[in-house]
């Protein structure tokens, strides 16, 4: 009998096809926090979803918990005409969806003169492909159990904002993925892949396993599929393969891909091979008296970026700042709190570890706005590492997370479960309990972040600034 195949089983299916192959082969399944479930697929916390719908018309929850109770009761009320139905279930033999929110809209349909569409919450501000697949298959369903299939799918953000797309542009894209998801539930094995979504599946230490145990060409960092294929036909299956030819010859066996492209990726299997970084270039960064170094602890679940952690290093001496909001109404004095920070430090570079810190910055001048000294500050001093190691030095690694990268120079966190995701469970935890250890351990794990940062900017410029040796 085949298992299940839900709206999150395409986002599981796009991460890693694998995840869904595990979760349909393996009994029990590996255990995933509900919270963390809800935070991998760009969810909100239920509380977040009734505010955003409470002032919708005619609003009805769906409360049963049993699939089939809950699908009665959906039916029930689209058969009833009702303009909102919030949290309702649609349910055909083994398709099981889980809108958000239905909502009437006029037309024809087994009901009457009106038809249902489906919208989900998402705290991402752009309509995402997961999100289309998502959508396509509630229009599927709704088209089975109604009658009429919706023309559009619907994603709600945060503010409020209803983001549409066409259901018929995306579709064929839908059923060929559909397709391939039938055949990974019904048990057949997808090939495996490594990538960075592998790491938000609860099977990623066997995913990992599986392509290190034959030095499979997904490991090297970044690599696309589409070039793993083109190394395959020119007859390089693995790592060491890879990095035992000599460029020109891969260049000549692998003539579709690029010369960059493939000098880059044979260093990165020489790295991983031997274990060992490879300079690749000399790193440019001012050289100032002071820097300051950036993370943002955030609760997506909640829309809520509550902590702007600082580290200060000014000729030596480390000084740790925080600027901290418990609710969403404390968040515009903390960011007022940041930027007069900011403009005492007019000319010290911020380095931050990827993209999310200026993405978040940005949307706070946005929202409260920023004086000029510390707009310009901000604009002209915010310097993403990672965007700065990258083509500077190639690592012996498949992931250049700051976790990973900071480990691998030696770094340690001092709490043992430290992660993005933990964090975030923490201050839901901090929030229920109020325990004064949870929110120390969130600071010091922001701390952490902040150090480490700092000790992967310090060590990348002992191996390839301009004085290194």
């Amino acid at each position: 009998m085949p298992r299940q195949i839900t709206e999150k089983t395409f986002f599981k299916y796009i991460k890693c096809p694998s995840w869904v192959y595990f979760d349909a082969t393996k009994e029990g399944g590996a255990p995933h926090h509900p919270l963390l479930a809800r935070l991998a697929d760009e969810g909100l916390l239920q509380e977040k979803e009734r505010e955003l719908v409470k002032d919708r018309p005619d609003v009805v929850e769906v409360t049963a918990e049993d699939p089939e109770e809950a699908f009665r009761q959906t039916v029930s009320f689209m058969r009833d005409g009702r303009e909102t139905i919030y949290r309702g279930l649609l349910l055909d033999g083994h398709w099981v969806g889980h809108p958000d929110v239905l909502i009437k809209v006029e037309g024809r349909s087994r009901f009457g003169n009106y038809y249902y569409v489906a919208a989900d919450v998402k705290r991402s501000r752009e309509v995402r492909d997961d999100f289309k697949f998502q959508g396509c298959f509630y229009a599927e369903l709704l088209e089975r159990i109604q009658g009429t299939k919706p023309t559009q799918g619907y994603v709600i953000t945060p503010d409020g904002v209803a983001l549409t797309y066409q259901i018929e542009e995306f579709e064929s894209a839908y059923k060929l993925t559909l397709d391939e998801i039938e055949r990974i539930v019904a048990g057949e094995k997808p090939p495996h892949f490594l990538t960075s979504g592998c790491k938000q599946s609860p099977w990623f230490s066997e995913c990992r396993c599986e392509s290190e145990s034959c030095n499979d060409l997904s490991i090297l960092n970044r690599v696309w599929r589409e070039e793993v294929s083109a190394l395959r036909e020119a007859g390089i299956t693995t790592i060491d393969e890879l990095a035992a030819l000599p460029v020109p010859e891969l260049e000549g066996r692998a003539s579709d891909l690029r010369i960059m492209r493939l000098e880059l990726l044979h260093t990165q299997a020489r790295a991983i091979r031997d274990g060992k970084h490879i300079v690749l270039k000399r790193l440019e960064l001012p050289e100032t008296e002071i820097e300051l170094y950036l993370d943002i602890e955030s609760d997506p679940l909640r829309d809520l970026d509550y902590l702007f952690g600082i580290l200060e290093v000014n000729e030596g001496k480390e000084t740790y700042h925080s600027f901290f909001a418990e609710n969403a109404d404390e968040q515009g004095k903390m960011w007022a709190e940041f930027c007069v920070f900011v403009e005492s430090h007019m000319d010290a570079p911020m380095y931050h570890y990827g993209w999310y810190e200026l993405e978040v910055v940005r949307r706070f001048e946005a929202r409260y706005g920023a004086p000029a000294f510390a707009r310009e500050a901000l604009a002209r001093n915010m310097i993403d590492l990672l965007s700065v190691i990258r083509p500077a030095i190639a690592f012996p690694l498949s992931f250049y997370s700051l976790k990973d990268l900071a480990q691998y120079i030696g770094f340690e966190w001092r709490a043992v479960d430290a992660s993005g995701a933990n964090s975030v469970l923490w201050f839901e935890g901090w929030l229920k309990t109020k325990d004064k250890r949870t929110l120390q351990k969130i600071f010091e794990y922001n701390e952490d972040d902040v150090r480490a940062t700092h000790a992967l900017k310090q060590w990348a410029w002992e191996q390839a600034g301009p004085y290194s040796a």
